[in-house]
């Protein structure tokens, strides 16, 4: 993830989306899949549900967690029979499930909800009433069903330990077929939750199938030291069997206490990792301490009037005092939305930094310029009145346009399937987009800054000269330490550089510059014509599973560890909207591991295997 370009080379064709998501005819005897009549997705002969994502993993995840008792009908004339039954509606069951089977299902698929929506177990009693109200005047007939289904508070909380540890289990089979992984540490420090250490990991198999899951989740109340995470960290990849020398690669937010060079956690993770590396390529386990919450890291370092903190205040105040103006109670309502109703300081500074909510703000300025006035405020830091300070407002509309940058690049961060050298290709991007607004802002040109620009119109109209007070050297300074915090953050990624480049284009890659060992490998690639129209034509992980078996095997190794690298912030993201959704709801929770189930939950991939948890559950109660 070097600034430099990425290829001089012509970039691989990037693959449309129908060509990683096609249905395949031959899906529908091994996972009893029909594609939809509109051609989005398939559709399950079992349960009609609809799959939308059309990729492989996903139809078979579906298959395994709801219908695998289907694999007693095993050989080829069974399963034609079963298939032309089932799209007859004629739904057998290979082995009928009791009332209370059913009864403990749909109790497990209400847990399950309530988690992935962050509420609390005791809205199951209400939900309960709702499914009574339901059968009772709709189907009568199956009224009685309801008394299977145990949704009190104490089942539920259960019940959602059995479906973390079920997913868990998941990871753990996954795990055991990974052939590299990384790390990423987010410590949610933009939460006003107590700070905790998310570790998720992220493997790769010889076909070069993609997990990202949870590893496990640390409690930074105290600050717990270093070594101690580490053998925790340690712990919980010897559960998934996954070796410290497989692992090849760490993300991280980039906070002092992970990032520190003498005794941070990166340091002695990378020492950890050196024990049981002699014999590997890469002797430094690489380390990219900026790319989660990046949006939000970038605003702090252009953040150069306290902007933030005065906007955060304001609205903290209005929503204790209220505000008759409809623009601002949108802007609270939205505000609400994304932090769960908890409208502090940390949160609001959050929200604010991330995305386009101050960009809100600056629509709005009169409506908070009449609220300051009604409120009597204390002055903002030396400003008696902000909003009608011409710097203060430039400062504004100047953290606007940059957080609409930073909001872009997050957004292309955001999206998987890319692989790593994508992560580059838009960092490096991004760096020399600044170098050039730098330059563009020195002169007094805004083509770049279109808030900016419609101030410095209005400041125009007043009779002062907008350009130059937006020139100031303050927003020169506040560029450099952005630029010179992307290149320190993502210098680690470096040595990686040649990895990535001839994963994302080995046909273009010059030999010479191949690791030894590879390139022979290289060599035969290059001559065949039926490998260059598979790449151009394949999804880049399938172009690499699909070279002929053992001919290919240094050059996959390599490829491997690379595909493993983090390629987007989705699972980071996802977890930092469920925390700042559902904070109330997660303090309540009575102990760790049942915080440590939800967040599991809410952000895994898998699909919990309820059949499987049935079952267990019969057993202990035989």
């Amino acid at each position: 993830m070097a600034f430099s370009k990425m290829w001089s080379n012509p970039k691989r064709r990037r693959p449309e989306v129908e060509e990683q998501h096609v249905f395949r005819s031959e899906w529908t005897l091994r996972y009893l899949v029909v594609e939809r009549a509109d051609g989005e997705g398939a559709e399950c002969l079992v349960c009609h549900r609809p799959i939308v994502a059309t990729r492989e993993r996903d139809v078979r995840r579906h298959y395994e967690a709801e219908h695998d008792q289907y694999e007693s009908y095993s050989s080829g004339e069974e399963r034609e029979a079963l298939v032309e039954r089932l799209r007859r509606g004629d739904v057998l069951l290979a082995a009928a499930q009791a009332r209370e089977e059913r009864g403990a299902r749909a109790s497990l698929g209400i847990a399950h909800l309530l988690a992935l929506h962050g509420r609390p177990w005791t809205d199951g009693g209400l939900v309960l009433r709702c499914l009574e109200t339901v059968l009772r005047e709709a189907l009568p007939e199956h009224y009685s069903v309801i008394h299977e289904v145990d949704l009190t508070t104490e089942t539920l909380a259960l019940r959602t330990l059995g479906l973390a540890r079920n997913l868990f289990r998941q990871l753990v089979t996954r795990g055991s077929v990974f052939q590299a992984y990384s790390l990423a540490l987010d410590d949610q420090p933009f939460v006003g939750t107590e700070n905790r250490l998310l570790v998720f990991v992220r493997g790769v198999d010889q076909d070069y199938e993609v997990d990202e899951e949870l590893l496990l989740s640390v409690n930074l109340v105290g600050q717990p030291d270093c070594p101690h995470i580490v053998q925790l960290i340690e712990e919980a990849l010897a559960r998934i069997s996954l070796p410290w020398d497989k692992l090849v690669g760490v993300v991280s937010t980039g906070t002092p206490w992970i990032t520190s060079p003498e005794t941070g956690l990166m340091r002695m993770l990378q020492a950890r990792v050196a024990e049981n590396r002699e014999c590997m390529e890469i002797p430094v386990l690489p380390h990219c301490g900026g790319l989660l919450h990046l949006e939000m890291m970038g605003s702090k370092e252009l953040d150069v009037g306290g902007v933030v903190e005065a906007v955060a205040g304001w609205l903290a105040l209005m929503h204790t005092r209220g505000v008759h103006s409809l623009g601002l109670k949108l802007l609270l309502e939205d505000a609400e939305l994304h932090t769960g109703g908890e409208l502090n300081m940390l949160c609001l500074t959050s929200w604010l930094r991330r995305g386009r909510s101050l960009k809100r703000v600056f629509s709005l300025r009169q409506e908070f310029e009449t609220f300051v006035a009604e409120a009597g405020l204390p002055p903002t830091g030396h400003l008696r009145d902000p909003l009608h300070d011409p710097d203060w407002l430039c400062d504004l509309s100047f953290l606007v346009d940059m957080q609409g940058h930073l909001a872009d690049l997050a957004d292309e961060l955001r999206v998987s399937g890319t692989f790593a050298f994508g992560v580059m290709e838009h960092v490096s991007a991004f760096t020399e987009k600044l170098q050039l607004m730098r330059l563009h802002l020195n002169a007094g040109d805004l083509t770049h800054f279109p808030v900016c620009r419609e101030l410095s119109d209005e400041l125009s109209r007043q009779g002062q000269v907008g350009n130059q007070r937006l020139a100031a050297q303050r927003y020169q300074e506040g560029l450099t330490r952005l630029l010179t915090r992307f290149q320190k953050q993502f210098e680690g990624l470096c040595a990686l550089k040649k990895e990535l480049d001839l994963f994302a284009d080995p046909f273009s890659f010059p030999v010479e510059s191949a690791p030894p060992n590879i390139r022979e490998e290289l060599i035969r690639m290059k001559s065949s014509s039926t490998l260059l129209c598979e790449y151009h034509d394949e999804h880049l992980g399938a172009f690499y599973a699909g070279l002929p078996p053992g001919c290919y095997t240094e050059l996959q190794a390599v490829t491997i560890r690379t595909a493993s690298l983090f390629d987007s912030t989705c699972i980071s993201d996802k977890a930092f909207e469920y925390f700042m959704r559902n904070q109330g709801r997660l303090i309540q929770l009575s102990t760790e591991e049942h915080l440590q189930a939800v967040i599991r939950i809410a952000t895994s991939n898998f699909e919990p295997r309820m059949d499987e948890l049935v079952r267990s559950r019969s057993r202990s109660l035989a």
